[in-house]
C-alpha cells in the first residue's frame, strides 16, 4: 500500500483482542500556505525557509510521534528550484511532491522468516542515492548508520533534509551523537539549520507549532560544545512567533548572491507577502503553489505584479 502503513497485533500480544492502526497520507498534501493559514508557522518563518530550500540549505525536521515533522518537510520541499534532481529515500512512501526530476526510493524487506537476504535498506539506498549526483537529498527519518552517510553527504556539499525524533536542541545533539545513531560531533555543524515542532493543544483544540528554528553555528573551540542561534521561537503566551533578527544562515546566502543587508531584507519581506497573498486568496493546493513559486523564480515581476492587483 503505498503511502499507507497498517500495524497490527494478533490477540497473542495484544491481550484486548487483535488491533491495528491505519496511517494514511493524503493524496493532495499540504502546502506552505496550509503550514502558514494552520498557523503550524507564520508568514516570515516560511519566507526564511523558502529561501533556505531555494539556496540549499540543509536541515532536520525535529519533533515527537504526530508532530507534523514530515508533513511540514513535505511542504517545504515545493521551494526547491523545478530543475533540481531530487532524491528521497523512506521505509514507507510519505514524500509526495511535484518537481518532475525527483526519483523516490523505497526500502526493501527480506524474502521472508528471519533471512537478509535481498533486504535493501535506507543505509543501501543512501549510498547509491549519492553515485547519482542528486542536488538535493530528502531521507524521510534517521534511525541509525543511514544518518552517517547522510552527515557525510552534507559536509560533502550535497543539500539532505531529513526528520528525527527529539524535543529541542540539545536531545537532537543527543541522539544523533548516541548509538544507534552514532555521529561524531565534528560532522554536526554540517547540518545549518533545524526546525523543532511539537503537537500541543490551544483553547482545547489539537494543533502544531514550531517550538523553534535554530541554526547551527559551529562548535566552540574550547567547550566542544554546540553554538547554536534561535532565529525564531514560539511564544506560548501569545500565540505568536518571535524572529529574532539575526540569522548566520541568511547571511551566509548573501554572500553567495552577492546581495546586501537591504537586498535580502526586501526578498524577505517580497516573499513573505507573496505567501500571505495566497492564503489571503485561498491559493492553497500543492501545484498552484509550485507553479507561482517556479513563476517567481522565472518572472518575479509578473507574480509580484498579480500580487498587488495589477493584472
Amino acid at each position: 500500500m503505498e503511502g499507507k502503513e497498517l500495524p497490527g497485533k494478533g490477540h497473542e500480544v495484544s491481550t484486548r483482542g487483535s488491533s491495528f492502526c491505519i496511517r494514511r497520507f493524503k493524496d493532495d498534501p499540504f502546502s506552505p500556505a496550509d503550514i502558514i493559514a494552520f498557523r503550524t508557522m507564520s508568514s516570515l518563518m516560511v519566507a526564511y525557509l523558502w529561501i533556505a530550500f531555494q539556496n540549499e540549505v540543509p536541515m532536520l525536521f525535529v519533533g515527537g510521534t504526530a508532530s507534523g515533522k514530515t508533513t511540514t518537510l513535505n511542504a517545504m520541499c515545493i521551494f526547491i528550484p523545478w530543475q533540481m534532481k531530487i532524491v528521497s529515500i523512506e521505509s514507507t512512501r510519505e514524500v509526495n511532491i511535484p518537481q518532475p526530476n525527483w526519483v523516490p526510493g523505497l526500502t526493501r524487506q527480506g524474502f521472508g522468516g528471519e533471512s537478509t537476504e535481498g533486504v535493501i535498506g535506507e543505509f543501501e539506498l543512501l549510498k547509491a542515492a549519492l553515485r547519482e549526483r542528486p542536488e538535493y537529498i530528502i531521507v524521510g527519518e534517521i534511525r541509525g548508520a543511514e544518518a552517517y552517510v547522510l552527515f557525510q553527504a552534507m559536509a560533502t556539499g550535497h543539500c539532505a533534509y531529513s526528520t528525527v525524533h527529539a524535543d529541542s536542541v540539545p536531545s537532537l545533539v543527543h541522539r544523533l551523537e548516541n548509538k544507534p545513531i552514532d555521529i561524531p560531533r565534528v560532522l554536526l555543524p554540517a547540518l545549518e539549520a533545524c526546525s523543532i515542532q511539537i503537537q500541543t493543544r490551544i483553547n482545547g483544540k489539537r494543533v502544531r507549532r514550531t517550538k523553534q528554528l535554530v541554526e547551527i553555528v559551529g562548535i566552540d573551540p574550547n567547550s566542544l560544545e554546540v553554538i547554536t542561534n534561535e532565529v525564531f521561537r514560539w511564544d506560548v503566551t501569545s500565540d505568536d512567533f518571535i524572529f529574532s533578527g539575526k540569522s548566520y544562515v541568511l547571511e551566509k546566502i548573501m554572500v553567495k548572491l552577492n546581495y546586501s543587508q537591504d537586498d535580502m531584507r526586501r526578498e524577505l519581506r517580497t516573499r513573505k507577502r507573496i505567501l500571505e497573498w495566497m492564503v489571503l486568496n485561498d491559493i492553497r493546493k500543492a501545484d498552484q503553489v509550485s507553479q507561482i513559486v517556479t513563476e517567481y523564480y522565472v518572472r518575479p515581476n509578473e507574480i509580484l505584479a498579480r500580487v498587488d492587483g495589477l493584472r
